[in-house]
């Protein structure tokens, strides 16, 4: 009989972040709306039973076409795979392992938009499940070769 795996985080590690934000930002504005956009991929080392999940936030603030604010977060968790859980590798890391990766990341924003000089950045809770069911996630772009 063939098991299906089961996860446990071992590590969650920051990868890369970008912040930028203008001198001058009109808050106030009615027209001042936040855009997020999640994107995730992964890598399963069968042999070793280690799963890497890469989450990438982007997160812009302004108005019409104009950011004001910006930041690009990308994190990394490593989980260790055994065989007892009811989900697979896929499901996993298209939906659970993104899901208890994102409040490391909504931390990371709050704390460095707040060291920005402005009102910590608090993105609202993501029900990736859903998302994932609905096909929303978008899967992070490869690089080009240079």
């Amino acid at each position: 009989m063939s098991q299906t795996p089961s996860f446990q985080i071992s590590e969650i590690f920051l990868l890369d972040s970008q912040f930028k934000r203008e001198h001058k930002i009109d808050f106030q504005h009615p027209s001042f709306k936040n855009k997020v956009s999640i994107e995730t991929d992964y890598n399963y080392n069968e042999e070793n039973k280690i799963l890497e999940i890469t989450v990438l936030l982007n997160f812009s603030a302004g108005i019409s076409n104009k950011k004001y604010i910006s930041a690009k977060i990308i994190m990394v968790g490593i989980f260790n795979c055994s065989g007892d859980a009811q989900l697979s590798v896929e499901q996993f890391s298209k939906a659970n392992g993104p899901a208890i990766m994102f409040p490391f990341l909504r931390e990371h924003l709050a704390s460095v938009s707040l060291k920005a000089g402005i009102k910590p950045i608090l993105l609202p809770a993501i029900n990736f499940i859903k998302l994932a069911a609905e096909n929303k996630i978008k899967k992070i772009a490869p690089k080009p070769l240079k």
